[in-house]
């Protein structure tokens, strides 16, 4: 065994990726742990993850959310992290464990409720021994962003990104929590994870998710919610999560994963003195579970989504399966981002409002599902019936089973694989997810270099194949149907007189000293610079800016054109049609997409309030005539009107069902809040106008938008001159273009004294509550301040909201409060915050937040964080390089002559703590504060609304310009 360990110790595999300066270095340590160091100098950062082959899938059958659960707790510290004095913490601790298992011996509510009691006592009581929240400044001060964790079925992620130059300390922490961790405020998480819950239970898409997978894997894991199911979140035990710990979270069962800008040779002994500590566990022996195989066709039934929906399951293939390329290869032969697909040209002949492809492949199953929305007629107001929709895809299906595409089909889906494939590998985190699935289902890193060969090599024969293998007659029928209302899922768990946890604040572990004065060498700064972006104007004011792609073959270009629906409100249906056109005279859809598709090019329309984009990417090599196809489309475009019926039915649909959407009753009431009349439900097109859109009408109002003046951001490869002669040549930019006065920001109402507006809604689980206060003109001399200000009091996880809301209190699983800049320099500055808490926890979590925002606490002693925190994220946010040249050009509007970061580095280093105070004390406090809140008021006293103010009871025709005829 020894000689083993020593031979994988030593084992080192070296792969060179595509891209300049590329590699990937893989790694096993002596304990058993895997490691992956994926190199890129191009990067400004790292991206760090420990992930851990365990999830949801191993879950005792008792204990559904353990996994979950514990990736919760692995926050808490250890018995250095958090740590202020371990030795009389230990027998709290111990105790606290000893009276959960006394908790879950009894059925007894009131002895239940007495324990609890007692163990908030107990927790209270340890809290004085605990510096609390530590683990999460640590990454704070050394500039971390993104801190978070994720857990699946069958893999749990630890991560966040952070500047190359703290790569010890990272690597430091990340491995100390793993040594002897501590789960500290175990009660009050608990009560976080509910509220989780609570709001998945709110979201009919997350309903809909577990509906599909709880039919679809029947009695395996899979079929249960990732979260763990209701009463046995209700029965927790602490011995059992520190059981899964030491079962689950040994080394052989963890790998670590560096992404970006990280030098191997100085980062593998690093590694190697930090995890090697981590002793080595027990083997883990997994019995793999059978996975239900479908029978014939089956039928099930719910009333739990937005609007009608069908859904055809099939057995599929789990991760990295041989099979699970020419599967993919399948599904998009049906359904692709292009469009092209054999159920595409349902959507696009309006036969189906909407219709989709996909598989889904887990370690140890996968399944294939084909999605449709019905259509929806507006003038008989119904939507069309499962069965022929059904009938239609199974007609579609036989399609493909029978061969019915040809090798030109097959070799341009294989080629905009490969190519979003290239584009997902220009992003730090997607590889380091890429990564952690290759240990997950232990597949060969060399499947990353070989991805393009593995789908070339597909053969149209070996297609053919695969659909009949996995496209049978034996099939789940999933008919999802619109629900009015939701029915809350599980009892609510009533509100627990539980008192704050009140940890030591403002001291420091030994540890967290001692890892503070590990010395750090910053690198040499590197500041963006505007004039790399080479730019030139074409014809009157419309202009080109260019970057040059340093990593691959793939060129990007967006066309932004200067006017939005805020002043052409019909652009909206316009730009959606735009994105199923043909090409007049008799160029059907299909042929523009699959002509498109030939190219490897593709391409999307899009609008919002104040600009209309074109979107394409594809390889240089076919850009003239890509150029020209989109040209011919753009000035001779052919809308159809069986489209635009299908187009009117999805809005009356979705219309009608916006009163029993919690997150549309949530947009609305903030927008109204915010701009009263002028709000985007306000001011839409009102439904019973939508009958009288017309093709001709649509297309007026396309080509209108495209007289407008156009900004060009293009990435690529080729010559700047040589993309300016093609684009200047083959795009349909028009001489003497209008002038933009986008982007146009809509005035705010404005608030003289505190307002409260109450949208009740009997049917919420949680509510939601949104703050808002109105700000001052934005200057850049401002933004060090506001960013401080942000970071201190509602920012991330070590903020005064974090901390008094969820940390304390577990009063919501979401929180923040931050000032929100506008895009253009002068105008307000706004307040923005939020709450997401259980409906009877309202009155008591507004309190709370309207403590912070009347009277701030001051903590002087985290501000050397916040300060530390800033500092190095400056320094390693840099926009990639195909948003670079969009973002600088964003920047100047809002007042910037060069890289923000160069003034910001010399503000940070004279910003004093009373700088955050001064700027509470001039822009948050004593100003008038407006509430929103979506909530149940049979769980709270909606009288007790009046003591923050003016309360404003909204109803939903209020917020609507129209929800249906």
């Amino acid at each position: 065994m020894k000689i083993k360990q020593l031979l994988c110790l030593i084992a080192l595999c070296l792969l060179w990726l595509p891209g300049k300066a590329q590699q990937l270095s893989v790694m096993t340590l002596r304990n058993g742990a895997t490691v992956y160091i994926w190199e890129d100098k191009s990067k400004p950062d790292v991206f760090g993850m420990v992930a851990f082959k365990v999830g949801s899938v191993d879950d005792p059958l008792q204990y559904t959310g353990l996994a979950h659960y514990l990736e919760h707790v692995m926050f808490k510290g250890t018995q250095t992290i958090d740590a202020l004095d371990w030795e009389k913490e230990k027998p709290i601790y111990d105790k606290i464990i000893a009276k959960y298992d006394e908790r879950a011996a009894t059925t007894d509510q009131a002895k239940r409720d007495a324990i609890d009691l007692e163990i908030n006592e107990l927790t209270r009581e340890a809290a004085q021994y605990a510096a609390g929240n530590e683990f999460s400044q640590l990454v704070d001060h050394m500039g971390g962003k993104g801190l978070n964790a994720s857990t699946g079925f069958d893999q749990t992620e630890y991560h966040n990104s952070f500047p190359p130059s703290q790569l010890e300390k990272w690597l430091e922490i990340y491995s100390e929590r793993l040594i002897d961790p501590v789960f500290r405020g175990f009660q009050t998480e608990l009560e976080a994870v509910y509220e989780e819950y609570n709001m998945y239970n709110d979201n009919r898409g997350s309903r809909l998710g577990e509906f599909i997978n709880e039919q679809a894997f029947g009695s395996h894991p899979y079929g249960r919610p990732i979260i763990g199911l209701p009463e046995h979140l209700k029965n927790p035990q602490l011995s059992k999560l520190i059981e899964f710990y030491n079962t689950w979270y040994g080394p052989q069962n963890m790998s670590i994963i560096l992404v970006g800008n990280v030098d191997t040779k100085t980062a593998i002994p690093l590694i190697r003195e930090k995890f090697e500590r981590i002793p080595r566990r027990a083997e883990i022996h997994r019995e793999k579970q059978p996975v239900p195989q479908f029978k014939g066709r089956t039928e099930k039934s719910a009333k739990i989504f937005y609007y009608p929906m069908l859904a055809l399951v099939y057995n599929g293939v789990p991760s990295n399966d041989k099979d699970e390329i020419p599967l993919q290869i399948c599904c998009d032969l049906l359904s692709n981002s292009q469009k092209t697909g054999i159920l595409d040209k349902l959507q696009l002949d309006g036969d189906i409002m909407s219709v989709g492809a996909g598989q889904n492949s887990m370690r140890d199953a996968g399944v294939i599902m084909i999605n449709a929305i019905p259509s929806f007629d507006a003038n008989q107001n119904r939507w069309d019936s499962h069965k022929s929709v059904e009938k239609i895809l199974l007609t579609s299906l036989q399609q493909l089973q029978n061969g019915e595409f040809d090798e030109t089909m097959l070799n341009s889906i294989k080629q905009n694989m490969i190519r979003e494939y290239e584009l997902q590998l220009e992003s730090n985190e997607t590889k380091a997810y890429i990564l952690a699935s290759l240990f997950n289902t232990g597949t060969d890193p060399s499947e990353i270099l070989n991805y393009s060969d593995r789908v070339n090599a597909v053969t149209l024969d070996e297609v053919k194949a695969t659909a009949k293998k996995y496209f049978t007659d034996n099939y789940l029928a999933l008919n999802i149907q619109e629900a009015k209302n939701l029915d809350s899922k599980g009892k609510k768990l009533k509100k627990p007189a539980y008192k704050p946890i009140e940890t030591k604040k403002g001291e420091m572990s030994e540890y967290a000293k001692w890892v503070e004065s590990i010395p750090v060498t910053l690198p040499e700064v590197k500041y963006c610079d505007f004039n790399s972006i080479q730019q030139k104007r074409i014809n009157t004011r419309s202009k080109l800016f260019y970057n040059f792609n340093p990593e691959n073959d793939v060129f990007t270009m967006t066309l932004k054109y200067g006017v939005g629906t805020h002043r052409m409100p019909k652009l909206e249906y316009a730009v959606a049609l735009m994105n199923n056109a043909g090409m007049l005279p008799d160029i059907e859809p299909l042929a523009i997409k699959r002509a498109m598709g030939e190219l490897n090019v593709n391409c999307t329309y899009a609008v919002d309030d104040n600009y209309m984009y074109v979107m394409m990417n594809g390889y240089e090599k076919d850009l003239v005539k890509a150029c020209q196809l989109l040209s011919k489309q753009i000035l001779f475009p052919k809308l159809d009107d069986k489209q635009l019926q299908s187009l009117i039915g999805s809005a009356f649909g979705s219309r009608q069902m916006e009163s029993s959407d919690i997150s549309t009753l949530e947009s609305a009431l903030t927008s109204y809040v915010l701009y009263k009349d002028s709000s985007d439900y306000l001011q839409r097109i009102p439904t019973r106008d939508l009958l009288d859109l017309s093709i001709t009408d649509l297309t007026t109002q396309f080509q209108a938008a495209t007289n407008y003046e156009c900004e060009i951001y293009y990435t690529g490869t080729a010559p700047f001159d040589e993309v300016y002669d093609v684009l200047s040549k083959n795009l349909p930019l028009k001489a003497q273009e209008m002038p933009s006065t986008s982007p146009e920001l809509r005035p705010r109402e404005q608030y003289s004294e505190n307002t409260i507006f109450f949208l009740p809604n009997s049917k919420a689980t949680q509510s939601k509550i949104y703050f808002f206060i109105e700000g001052k003109p934005f200057d850049v001399k401002d933004d060090i301040s506001i960013e401080a200000f942000s970071d201190y009091f509602g920012g991330g996880f070590g903020s005064l909201v974090m901390d008094e809301i969820r940390e304390k209190r577990a009063m919501a699983y979401s929180a923040y409060g931050v000032i929100a800049t506008p895009s253009v320099a002068g105008r307000n500055t706004m307040f923005q915050g939020f709450v997401g808490t259980q409906g009877d926890k309202t009155i008591d979590a507004i309190d709370i937040y309207m403590n912070l925002l009347t009277n701030m606490p001051s903590m002087p002693e985290h501000f050397d964080v916040v300060k530390t925190n800033i500092k190095e994220s400056i320094l390693s946010a840099k926009p990639g390089f195909r948003s670079a040249s969009a973002v600088y050009e964003a920047w100047k509007r809002m007042g910037y002559t060069q890289d923000p970061a160069i003034d910001k580095m010399k503000k940070i280093e004279t910003l004093k703590f009373d700088d955050i105070i001064n700027f509470y004390n001039e822009n948050i406090k004593g100003k008038p504060i407006v509430i929103a809140i979506v909530g149940n008021p049979k769980d709270f006293d909606t009288k007790a609304l009046e003591k923050y103010g003016k309360v404003v009871k909204v109803s939903e025709s209020k917020l609507f310009s129209e929800s249906g005829f």
